[in-house]
């Protein structure tokens, strides 16, 4: 009985875990782990073509001030540093 029970145990710990795992790779086809970021239009929550500071978060937040180069209090698309920033070393060093 004792055996039944530690293998049911183990068995919802082996099938959680694959569910974990499959919904942390479910994440736009990011690789290495690493989330992608949202896209412009998926914060322009509004869909007024501007970002606030309401609809920023994280680094983009931290940073809204020195991002805002025109001083409006809004973030448009060609203020947002690229997606390709930092990217650069991806594949350098392969053959």
């Amino acid at each position: 009985m004792k055996r039944i029970t530690v293998l049911a145990f183990a068995l919802a710990f082996a099938g959680a875990s694959l569910t974990s795992c499959a919904s942390n790779n479910n994440n736009g086809g990011s690789q290495g782990g690493h989330q992608q970021p949202p896209s412009f239009d998926q914060m322009d929550t509004n869909s007024d073509g501007h970002l606030s500071k309401d609809e920023v978060k994280g680094p983009l937040a931290k940073d809204f001030d020195k991002l805002d180069a025109n001083g409006d209090g809004v973030l448009t698309e060609d203020e947002l540093p690229t997606q390709k920033q930092g990217q650069g070393q991806q594949g350098q060093g392969r053959m």
